[in-house]
């Protein structure tokens, strides 16, 4: 490795480090105002909490990686282009070339651990979250669950709590597409919710078909939908995903959640490429006047990012974006972007 590499290399380190520690701890903060500074109020266990975090960590890492990748690009080249040395390198021969292939390398292993993580660790460590958070409600459900709460059953019921008071639950609605069941209250026990006085109407088409009521009934549970974060998608792996996307378009229903989220976990790591592509046809481009992007440049450019790869996201889950467009996307714009300023640069 030649000294302009090492150089290159330890100074864009030093930056994404330093970048990527802001986003994880701006990540995780997100998870203790919506979700742990409520349970801790409501008296969760704290290490339980603390457990929570460590298990929202992998996925903080692999998102912000990108993003701290072009911060660091953008900051660390826009330095050099202020302090001339990027008209010295011009000066002594050295190709434009020569410095995006260094940024490329470390852009191409960032890329590279990213896609692995989001593949192994990544949705393990959701899943092991989502299940750490499910044995808190199971066992305290004034802990976790608030009037509004929704929740699935093992028949993929939608189940809609109205009321929460010490280790019961009132008010409850349990809904599906065959019937509609009301319940005055409710109790966990293990993995089954026991309801009481209630009345059960089943459905035939748009009428009902028979109004049967009960004192005692059971519903096993699935899943807990109480996180910030409510793509069960994000926990599952690319092989399952493609299986769920292909399992949903065979039933006729659009897989815009899903096939996003497949696409995904392969932009968002190969995004670390096309910055290194964009931050040094940006740098050289800005060579050719007086022209400087600054430090509100750099964080103007990286948020910039960040919104568009959040709208896709949106839309492209809400099926108002074609899936492999909204994961794209940004990669797509950015790029081009890149190669035009690259070509158009100082050389």
């Amino acid at each position: 490795m030649k000294t302009l590499d090492r150089y290159l290399l330890r100074e864009v380190l030093a930056h994404f480090s330093l970048g990527l520690a802001v986003i994880v701890l701006l990540f995780l903060a997100g998870a203790v105002y919506e979700v742990l500074a409520p349970l801790v109020a409501k008296g969760a266990d704290p290490y339980t909490l603390l457990l929570y975090l460590f298990y929202r960590t992998p996925e903080a890492l692999v998102r912000g990686a990108p993003v701290a990748y072009l911060f660091a690009l953008l900051f660390l080249l826009s330095r050099l282009g202020e302090d001339s040395e990027l008209k010295a390198l011009l000066a002594l021969g050295i190709r434009r070339e020569r410095v995006l292939l260094p940024l490329l390398g470390l852009g191409a292993l960032l890329a590279l651990l990213g896609f692995l993580l989001g593949e192994s660790l990544v949705p393990k460590a959701l899943a092991q979250g989502q299940d750490l958070l499910r044995r808190q409600v199971l066992e305290r459900p004034r802990t976790l669950l608030t009037p509004g709460t929704t929740f699935q059953d093992a028949r993929g019921r939608v189940v809609y709590v109205g009321e929460v008071a010490r280790d019961r639950i009132g008010k409850l609605r349990i809904l599906s597409q065959e019937e509609v069941v009301l319940a005055e209250e409710g109790r966990f026990q293990g993995g089954i919710l026991q309801v009481e006085k209630g009345l059960r109407v089943t459905y035939e088409g748009d009428r009902p078909r028979t109004l049967t009521r009960f004192q005692e009934g059971e519903l096993v549970l699935r899943d807990l939908t109480f996180e910030p974060w409510q793509n069960p998608a994000n926990r599952m792996t690319l092989k399952e995903l493609k299986e769920e996307v292909e399992r949903l378009r065979k039933s006729g229903v659009k897989a815009g959640l899903e096939a996003t989220t497949y696409y995904r976990r392969y932009a968002e790591p190969a995004a670390s490429l096309v910055f290194a592509l964009f931050a040094t046809g940006l740098a050289f481009y800005l060579l050719g006047g007086s022209r400087s992007l600054g430090l509100v440049g750099v964080a103007v450019l990286t948020f910039f990012y960040y919104a568009t790869w959040s709208v896709g996201r949106i839309m492209g889950e809400q099926n108002a974006l074609d899936p492999i467009l909204a994961a794209w996307g940004p990669n797509l714009l950015y790029g081009i972007l890149g190669l035009l300023l690259f070509l158009g640069g100082r050389r």
